[in-house]
């Protein structure tokens, strides 16, 4: 099971990748969080929040 500072890595690298406008890779990082539970909430506001399934 990841941490939560595996947890913010993944989080951060995917963010760099949607600001890159990698959407590709950030939804693979979406998807690998999946895998282990976690749910990534994208806010209107840029803020991203996650939680355990």
């Amino acid at each position: 099971m990841l941490q939560a500072n595996g947890i913010a890595d993944l989080i951060q690298q995917r963010q760099a990748a949607r600001q890159q406008r990698d959407f590709v890779k950030a939804d693979d990082i979406r998807d690998q969080l999946a895998t282990v539970g976690i749910t990534v909430v994208d806010q209107t506001n840029g803020e991203v929040h996650w939680h355990r399934q």
